[in-house]
């Protein structure tokens, strides 16, 4: 391979900025090297033709042209320099702001989320919400045939939310009933009291607060230190619902029609793409089971 001439190491040297310059220049010095010569020649008595001619002419623009260049590059190559210690004087400063110091337990890293989460406004508001909800489930109380109407319909919304998973996504990865369990039980934490708790009303209510933060922090902590899944991770599941044709579906559910003691599975039907897929739902309600027929009609 060739080395470089003394142009091009210069224009190395240079930047790309002077070495547009330095071309330049090197071109007008070329052209008028190329004058020179037919003023030479014209000395000799040769003559020239038309686009020669047309050279010579422009003899004055072009050395206007090399004068002016050559001026420019001494306070051009200045204010490059200075244009990047600018740069690299503002990256300096950011530096700082940008490293953070890494944690070293899974607390500090739970505290860092936390705080990135806990923007006062937000914070207020999700305290104000969450105070309604918690009480609100504490002091919920309802009849026997309220309770039996609740489950029927939350076990019909979960067979249903299951098969459109099934019957309208082609991917591995679907909807199952553990992930139904751990939306369920997350929407517990955030509002509830664990059962077996001894934690006062006011200590309860705080962890609620920190689940949801966490949860709008989309954090990658365990939901609970002995579940092996994340808040960013139950988020995709619970996104895989919001996307879902059951999501965006209102379909006219009619009221039961017979209620027998011995059946134990509720049956519905899907709509998949014009065509209609029957499925059968079990209901178990406290050790008795009960037959629970709908029809969704579209």
């Amino acid at each position: 391979m060739a080395s470089n001439t003394p142009a091009q190491a210069s224009d190395l040297s240079d930047g790309p900025v002077l070495s547009v310059i330095n071309k330049r220049i090197r071109a007008l010095r070329k052209k008028q090297n190329r004058i020179l010569q037919m003023e030479e020649s014209l000395s000799q008595g040769k003559t020239l033709n038309k686009e020669q001619e047309e050279v010579l002419r422009s003899k004055p623009l072009v050395i206007a042209l090399i004068d002016e260049l050559e001026k420019l590059r001494a306070p051009l190559s200045s204010a490059v320099s200075e244009e990047l210690a600018l740069h690299h004087q503002q990256q300096q400063q950011q530096q700082p702001t940008q490293q953070s110091p890494p944690a070293t337990s899974e607390d500090e890293i739970r505290k860092d989320e936390l705080d990135r989460a806990n923007n006062d406004n937000n914070d207020s508001a999700v305290s104000d919400l969450l105070n309604l909800l918690y009480f609100g489930s504490l002091f919920d109380v309802k009849s026997q045939s309220d309770f039996t109407a609740t489950m029927l319909t939350r076990t019909h919304e979960r067979g249903c939310c299951l098969t459109y998973d099934y019957v309208t996504d082609d991917a591995t990865d679907l909807l199952g009933e553990r992930d139904l369990d751990m939306i369920s039980m997350l929407s517990g934490l955030l509002v509830s009291r664990p059962i077996d708790s001894s934690l006062s009303h006011k200590n309860a209510l705080q962890r609620c607060i920190e689940h949801a933060q966490l949860w709008l922090a989309n954090s990658d902590q365990p939901i609970e230190p002995n579940a092996n899944i994340t808040y960013a991770g139950l988020r995709e599941r619970l996104n895989k619902i919001m996307v879902s044709d059951y999501f965006i579906t209102t379909p006219e559910m009619k009221a039961p029609v017979e209620m027998a003691a011995a059946a134990n599975y509720a049956s519905f039907q899907v709509p998949v793409q014009g065509s209609v897929v029957p499925v059968a739902v079990p209901v178990q309600m406290e050790g008795s089971a009960v037959q629970y027929q709908e029809q969704l009609l579209f």
